[in-house]
This record gives C-alpha cells, structure tokens and sequence, in this order.
C-alpha cells in the first residue's frame, strides 16, 4: 500500500518555504538583478535611438548674434550645434572689440545641425585706407560710388546736404571726412589723406534741376500778378507788408520783395516769399511790364 499523503496545508507549507528560500538565494538575486539592469540599458538604448532618428536631420533656428560679443556667442552656439567663423572684421567707433555686427545666415534662418554661421566682428583698431587709392569721386554719381565704396572698401557713406548745381542731380560737389573738405571744385586731389575702414564720408551732392527756379521779379506788378508768378513757379507767397495806402491788396503794387530779386538767381520750389505793398503805382515802375526790381 502506498504511504498517504501529507494534509494539503502542509505541502502548501512546504512549497511556500522552497519559493521562499529559491527567490531569497544568491542566485536568484544576482539574476534578478542582471535582468532589472539589462532592462534598464536596453530602455535608455532605445530611448536614446529614438531620439536621434526623430531629430536626426530636423532644421533648427539660428539666433541673433548681432550686438554680442564673438566668445559669448561661440559658447552659446556651440551649445545649440553651430559653428561661429570669423569671416571679416572692421573698426567702428564706440563700438568695443570683438562684437559682431553681422552674420550669415541671419537671425530665425532654418538650417540644419552643424551649420556654419559666418560672422563679422568688431576689431581693436582701424584698417588706414590712403585716399588717393579710392575711386575719383568729384562730379560722379552718388550711388555708384556709395557701392563701390560698401563693397570694395567697407566704407559707409552719408549726404551731408544738396546744392544746386546746372549740372545733373546726384553728382558729387563735395568730399568731407571728419569735418575736413577733401575734394570740392577746387580741390579735387588731397594728397597723403588716410581713410578707416570701417568710417563714414560725408558728400554735398548736386540738387535736381527740376526743384529749383529762377527768383522772378515781381517789384513793380500788382499783387495779383505777383501771386499768379508765384504760384506758376511754385513759390509760396509770404508775409504781406502793406504800407498806409492800401485800401485793396490784390490791386497794391509790389514794391519790394524778399528774398530780393538778382539776375540768375535761384530758388528752390517751395521757397517763401515776403512782399511790401503800396496802393499806387511808383513812379520808377514802367508803363508797361515789370520794373527793374530796385527799390532806390
């Protein structure tokens, strides 16, 4: 006969006592743990894998760089997967060494990981450009030197005013540089002048013709053919002086005018006009037309 069996709460025991001492056993601890820290690994592996492959490729936004200085901006962009190259430096005044002042790409441009920015930066002291060695500029145009002069030679340029000359508009009267005239109708060759790369020349450009008009005479006519003068010459009339006589302005004659009329001379369209009015026609004034515009 076979041997009974033991009570089901005592080979419960019994089982229960194997698991415990099999999971509390060095073995199973030491696998245990080699399973947790596999699983570890192969998480962060994938999570790593994933990672790349999403961003791999993935534009990112350049930022400005313009107003720091190049070794605050290096750090920054290598800390976002750029290259900062230094392409050109130019002196400016107030401006500390080493800023940049320009980059390419520009700022918020989409680009991918490892670009290359190209920057220019601020330097110490100023690149001396002989004058002599920048293109002739006197009586040539405005424009054409202003882009010769940013490309070739870094050189920014600034119309200080305009004049009137008979030739045509936007031509070159004046060279002026740190408050000194180098090139007028006079002086057309200054010798032994130094420019900084970087710096700014000034120029007195010529005026166009069509803004400006001969002073008409108009001593001598009624007010309403003065007005009518200098409306058709786009001249504005301005203060009116009315002597004692007049009783109606727009039939008092002109007796004097300012500014004063000279043969040859020019106004520009726009300009005012004052007039000294009388009710009677002068004496000195002719018959007919306007008189010589004297006032003695």
């Amino acid at each position: 006969m076979s041997a009974p069996q033991a009570p089901l709460s005592e080979r419960l025991k019994t089982w229960g006592n194997a698991f415990l001492h099999f999971i509390s056993s060095a073995l199973f601890i030491n696998n245990l743990l080699a399973l947790i820290g596999a699983t570890l690994v192969l998480i962060l592996f994938v999570s790593w894998w994933l990672r790349c492959y999403t961003h791999h490729g993935q534009e990112l936004t350049i930022k400005n760089y313009v107003g720091i200085l190049h070794e605050d901006a290096r750090e920054d962009a290598k800390d976002h997967s750029f290259q900062l190259i230094i392409e050109d430096s130019l002196f400016m005044v107030g401006k500390p060494p080493g800023m940049i002042i320009a980059q390419n790409p520009v700022a918020g441009s989409k680009v991918k990981e490892e670009r290359k920015i190209y920057v220019t930066i601020t330097k110490q002291q100023a690149d001396m450009i002989p004058f002599a060695s920048l293109p002739m500029m006197y009586g040539k145009e405005i424009n054409v030197i202003r882009k010769i002069l940013m490309q070739q030679y870094k050189i920014d340029c600034e119309i200080l005013s305009e004049r009137y000359d008979p030739g045509p508009p936007n031509v070159i009267l004046e060279v002026i540089y740190n408050g000194d005239t180098l090139i007028n109708a006079r002086r057309k060759s200054p010798k032994h002048a130094q420019i900084a790369k970087g710096s700014t020349i000034q120029f007195v450009i010529s005026k166009d013709v069509s803004e400006s008009v001969e002073m008409p005479d108009l001593v001598c006519q009624p007010l309403s053919e003065a007005d009518f003068l200098l409306k058709a010459n786009r001249l504005t009339l301005g203060d009116l002086h009315l002597d004692e006589t007049v009783t109606n302005r727009q039939t008092a004659y002109v007796i004097q005018q300012d500014p004063p009329y000279s043969a040859g001379l020019i106004a520009t369209k726009g300009d005012t006009i004052s007039l000294w009015l009388t009710q009677a026609k002068p004496a000195r004034c002719p018959d007919n037309g306007p008189g010589n515009g004297n006032d003695d």
